[in-house]
């Protein structure tokens, strides 16, 4: 395997190296810096609709029922019998085994709440350790990845090979800060709901490293995104025989209801919502539907939660659209946080 750049998101970028911003094209050499990012996306999703479960109007309704009524339960004796509240102050503090009863509930709440997310959102982390597999990793890439970072430098010159090494490169992108990849995009064509007059293509993936994820690096990632999908239009023309010059192209892109960060820049930037879906995991085929504590269909629950897989769509006009300026390795302007 060719070498590969190393990529630890749990560590800060390296200081001494210049603060130098830019786009380059996927090689084989950061491949797995690719997937590697478009893995921590869901990650960070799982994590994000955590704390949209944990911070739910039911979900904390829950929490202070539960615990109010213990209060009230362990405390109401030492009120009836206190005059003042310094007096039932008093009595609380020389009374501390009545603290140690609140435990119980507390566990209670914990593991219910812990519980529920763990049901909802395991699926998120179960499509980020997938990705691993070339299955997966087939549906994201669209094309395989080991075999493209197992490419060295002289296959590129090979006429059996050059067409899918170029093509490969052009589908992903990465944005690249103090020599190290921080955000991420995947744009694959999709062919089979394409036709004559209209060319679907979709954003498979799109991930900024969390330490950087509001410094404004998705409207980059999008911008990109946009001019892939219409390179990949103009490709689908060729291939096809279309005699037309400017087909329709609609660029698909997947978010979630739970996610503050993605989902309001990607409505901003003029995506209309298509479908909703409680199927979390985009790359799963037929999947069957599950059940709930085997009592209560999951979708029920996701709804009752608001959680959804949202589907929008961006028609692009060829004349209309502008085209994220830059080559493989142009600086960007995004406005980082400095490391």
């Amino acid at each position: 395997m060719v070498y590969q750049q190393d990529l630890d998101l749990h560590k800060p970028l390296n200081k001494d190296l210049p603060p130098n911003i830019r786009r380059t094209q996927l090689l084989p050499r950061l491949a797995l810096s690719a997937l590697t990012l478009h893995g921590d996306l869901y990650r960070q999703l799982q994590s994000r609709c955590n704390a949209s479960i944990f911070w739910h109007p039911v979900t904390q309704l829950f929490m202070q029922t539960v615990l109010g009524l213990t209060l009230l339960y362990q405390y109401s004796e030492l009120w009836e019998i206190s005059d003042t509240w310094g007096e039932f102050a008093t009595l609380v503090w020389n009374n501390k085994y009545l603290v140690t009863s609140m435990f119980p509930s507390l566990i209670f709440v914990a593991g219910m709440v812990g519980l529920v997310s763990f049901l909802l959102t395991d699926e998120l982390r179960t499509v980020s350790d997938r990705l691993a597999g070339d299955a997966y990793q087939l549906r994201l890439f669209k094309f395989p990845l080991k075999i493209f970072a197992n490419a060295n430098g002289k296959e590129y010159e090979l006429n059996t090979t050059s067409d899918f090494m170029n093509n490969a490169s052009e589908s992903t992108e990465l944005i690249e800060y103090r020599e190290s990849p921080v955000a991420v995009v995947t744009v694959i064509p999709l062919p089979d709901e394409s036709s004559r007059d209209v060319f679907y293509a979709k954003i498979s993936g799109l991930h900024v490293r969390k330490s950087y994820a509001k410094a404004g690096l998705q409207n980059d990632l999008l911008d990109i995104a946009i001019e892939k999908a219409k390179k990949l239009a103009l490709r689908y023309i060729k291939d096809n025989n279309i005699k037309k010059k400017n087909i329709k192209t609609v660029l698909l892109c997947d978010a979630y209801t739970f996610d503050s960060i993605n989902t309001p820049i990607i409505e901003q930037k003029g995506f209309e919502e298509k479908l909703r879906s409680t199927q979390l995991d985009p790359f799963a085929v037929d999947k069957k539907p599950e059940n709930f504590l085997y009592l209560i269909p999951d979708s029920l629950v996701k709804k009752f939660f608001g959680i959804y897989r949202n589907t929008y769509q961006l028609v692009i006009d060829g004349d209309e659209v502008s085209i994220a300026t830059g080559s493989a390795t142009t600086d960007s302007k995004a406005r980082m946080r400095r490391t």
